[in-house]
């Protein structure tokens, strides 16, 4: 049983994916069917052997997720019985994380459940694939703090972003980002940049910061950037024409990517600042009949 529950419990307890030219993330919840006959039911949880299933799965679940992720998990799943389970068939699942570290992402705590009442996942473990019997929602909730916006734009990847950009600007001799920044200040999101700019004449050269403050949107599913302005009283500027540049290498978007595959649709849903800590939350969905290999 444990190979079995192993199977199931990677592919339903990753940190699952997203595609982003999904437009919506519409879902079903199936009422509960191939139900395991009635009498075995019953023996599971008048012999407990239901519980120690869950307790099993959830084991597995924490192990498979800690070897993906750093950080301190606490997972819940709840059966209808050990056939059940056993089949791919089960209630519920709940990870809660804490001080996570994914890929060089950081969050400050990452939650994910499942949506529906009743979750159908078929594993072949001859052919390593596995069938989405029914759509399968989860719920997801993340924070992050300055330090682990900071953190994370200081990975490699983040850094390949910045290099795209400079690549346009250093080209025609416009300008160089030579660093960023990320700042949560009195709940408000606070982006700087260290530019060099050479075609300025300015008195200290042509290196400066730009701070800007910046609103945080959902927009098709999306975290963006949204009415920069200057915090620089000093320069006048206008930015509104730069807010695609700006949100090409945004630092919430980027760290969202770490739940992305090419085999579900993410959406967020809110964004919002609380105790200067960003919180996203949002639904990731594997649409019915996916088929994936491990």
């Amino acid at each position: 049983m444990k190979k079995e529950l192993a199977a199931l419990l990677i592919i339903a307890g990753g940190m699952l994916a997203a595609n982003p030219s999904f437009a919506q993330n519409n879902y079903t919840c199936a009422a509960p069917y191939d139900m395991s006959e009635s009498f075995g039911n019953i023996m599971s949880r008048v012999s407990g052997t239901n519980f120690l299933g869950s307790k099993i799965a959830e084991h597995i679940l924490k192990s498979e997720v800690k070897k993906n992720a750093q950080g301190n998990f606490s997972v819940s799943v709840d059966s209808f019985s050990i056939p059940d389970l056993k089949a791919g068939r089960f209630k519920s699942m709940e990870i809660h994380g804490q001080n996570v570290v994914a890929d060089g992402v950081y969050f400050s705590s990452v939650d994910i459940q499942t949506l529906c009442d009743f979750n159908y996942i078929v594993y072949d473990k001859e052919t390593s694939n596995a069938v989405f019997k029914e759509d399968f929602p989860l719920g997801f909730g993340v924070t992050l703090s300055e330090e682990d916006l900071n953190k994370t734009m200081s990975a490699a990847g983040y850094d390949a972003l910045i290099d795209k950009v400079n690549e346009v600007g250093k080209s025609l001799s416009l300008f160089e980002i030579e660093s960023t920044k990320a700042r949560i200040k009195d709940n408000k999101f606070i982006y700087v940049f260290n530019v060099n700019v050479p075609l300025l004449n300015l008195s200290s050269g042509s290196k400066f910061s730009i701070a800007l403050i910046t609103d945080l949107n959902v927009e098709d599913g999306k975290v963006q950037l949204g009415n920069p302005q200057l915090l620089n009283p000093y320069m006048k500027v206008s930015l509104h024409s730069l807010t695609n540049v700006f949100n090409y290498i945004n630092p919430l978007e980027y760290s969202l990517n770490v739940m992305k595959n090419k085999n579900a649709d993410l959406k967020v849903q809110n964004v919002r600042i609380y105790n200067n800590k960003i919180s996203i939350t949002g639904i990731i969905n594997v649409p019915k009949d996916v088929l994936t290999q491990k």
